[in-house]
């Protein structure tokens, strides 16, 4: 073949294996972009449930003995699976599976004992002069 003797089906492989070189990495890149947003968004969820237990704790400490709230988390689609633990220092840790633990500061340090809740658990949450949770 011609083409061959001067090299050109070359020099037009090279090229098209370029092209398809460059789709295949920007599909790549397009693929772990999507696959992070997913995860910050996971991550976001559970943040926002930590937040929602630290808050929980704040305002039966503020609004003084014999107060009590319930929390629940979502279910279905927005399920996130993690961990949250409450513990005497004062803090609460929220643990995402592989994922670095976020840990938000309360108002108070007068928890009971330490407790480890779960996303797919309902708790009461009381004061009862220290705070208290329980599965319900």
């Amino acid at each position: 073949m011609e083409l061959d003797n001067r090299g050109l089906a070359s020099a037009e492989l090279l090229f098209v294996m370029l092209i398809a070189l460059i789709i295949i990495g920007g599909m790549v890149s397009l693929i772990n972009s999507r696959m992070a947003n997913t995860q910050t968004g996971e991550l976001g969820v559970a943040r926002i449930e930590g937040e929602k237990i630290a808050t929980a704790i704040d305002t039966a400490y503020k609004n003084g003995k014999g107060y009590s709230i319930d929390i629940s988390f979502p279910t279905g689609e927005n399920f996130v699976d993690f961990t949250a633990d409450v513990t005497t220092d004062g803090y609460v840790t929220v643990v995402y599976p592989g994922k670095t633990p976020i840990k938000i500061k309360l108002t108070t340090t007068k928890i009971f004992t330490n407790y480890t809740l779960s996303s797919s658990n309902k708790y009461r949450i009381a004061n009862n002069g220290t705070i208290t949770i329980t599965n319900i």
